[in-house]
C-alpha cells in the first residue's frame, strides 16, 4: 500500500506523518530500500538466501532494516549498502521515490511482520558488488524494466517494482 510521496528524513518525521494513521499497526519495522540502476539502466536485484527472515530465494532490492542507532534514513541506507555489497561498489543515492506499507511472514520468529519501506533510486557509479552476507544473498541479477519475471520477486518487491517501472519507464 502506498503511504506517501514526500520524503521524510528520519524516524521522528515518520512518526509524525503516521501519528493519525489508523490503518497501520503501531508494531511496524522500517526498512530502507534502493533501486540501484547500472550504467545500462538495468535494475540490480539480489537473490535472497536461506538466512533471510522471509521470502527466501526471491529477488529483492538492496536495503534492510533501520536500526535505532541510525541517524536518519539515508545514513541507514548507506550502512545497508555497505553491509550488503561491500566497500568496492560506489552506489549513489539519487532521489527519494515513495514510502509503502506491507505485511510479510517472518520465518525466523514464525509471525507476521508489518513493514514501512522508505524507497530510493540510485545508481552504481563504479566498482563491483560483492556478496558481503552470503547467508542472506546468493548473488546479483540485473534486469531492464519489463524484463524481470515478477513471480521471482518478493511480495514487497512486486509492488515497489510496479511503482518504479511506471516512474522510470523511460529507462527501458
Amino acid at each position: 500500500m502506498k503511504l506517501f510521496e514526500d520524503e521524510v528524513k528520519d524516524m521522528k518525521e515518520l512518526s509524525k506523518v503516521l501519528e493519525n494513521n489508523n490503518e497501520i499497526s503501531k508494531e511496524y519495522e522500517v526498512a530502507v530500500i534502493i533501486f540501484v540502476f547500472d550504467k545500462e539502466n538495468r535494475i540490480i536485484f539480489q537473490r535472497r538466501g536461506p538466512g533471510c527472515r522471509d521470502e527466501r530465494l526471491k529477488l529483492e532490492m538492496i536495503g534492510g532494516r533501520v536500526k535505532n542507532s541510525d541517524i536518519d534514513f539515508k545514513s541507514a541506507l548507506n550502512r545497508e549498502i555497505t553491509e550488503e555489497v561491500g566497500i568496492d561498489a560506489d552506489v549513489e543515492i539519487e532521489e527519494f521515490i515513495i514510502s509503502t506499507y506491507a505485511r510479510t511472514f517472518d520465518n525466523r520468529y514464525n509471525k507476521e511482520q508489518d513493514w514501512i519501506y522508505i524507497v530510493y533510486k540510485g545508481s552504481l557509479k563504479s566498482g563491483e558488488l560483492k556478496i558481503a552476507e552470503p547467508e542472506k544473498c546468493l548473488g546479483y541479477e540485473r534486469y531492464k524494466i519489463g524484463k524481470v519475471n515478477e513471480n521471482e520477486l518478493s511480495n514487497g518487491a512486486k509492488e515497489l517494482y510496479k511503482i518504479v517501472s511506471e516512474k522510470y519507464n523511460y529507462l527501458k
